[in-house]
């Protein structure tokens, strides 16, 4: 039972930082793009330029995608400290279904965090680190 939840809270400090890593190359690949479509260099040799909006839009795209991302993935790393040390399980949970979101890792990671919080003998664990906070 121990060494599946703390298998589990490796998986999700492995994802969150994933996820982290991930939501960084999306911001400088969505401000280059955007940095892209607003240059003059682009502007002078495209046949036919984007309105000067696109390049905004990307950028504006990007900083949310990012945010988002990182918000994720800060979840999944405090869960995995959560799972640590077995307080949390309702975060955990919620932070397991955000993570069935995303195919085929996020799924596989969130079903194996509802099957293993689910489990009678890790409940148990639960209620006593509650009753001794």
């Amino acid at each position: 039972m121990k060494n599946n939840l703390s298998t589990l809270s490796i998986l999700h400090y492995v994802y969150g930082g994933l996820i982290c890593l991930i939501g960084a190359a999306v911001l400088v690949l969505l401000l280059s793009l955007g940095n892209l479509f607003q240059s003059d260099w682009f502007l002078r040799n495209a046949e036919e330029a984007p309105p000067a909006i696109v390049g905004a839009l990307m950028s504006v795209i990007g900083w949310s995608v990012f945010v988002f991302l990182e918000a994720k993935g800060i979840a999944n790393i405090i869960s995995g400290t959560l799972l640590a040390k077995a307080r949390g399980r309702v975060f955990s949970q919620i932070v397991a279904g955000l993570d069935c979101l995303n195919i085929p890792f996020g799924i596989a990671l969130g079903i194996f965090t509802f099957i293993e919080l689910n489990k009678d003998d890790v409940k148990q664990l639960y209620a006593a680190q509650g009753a001794s906070v």
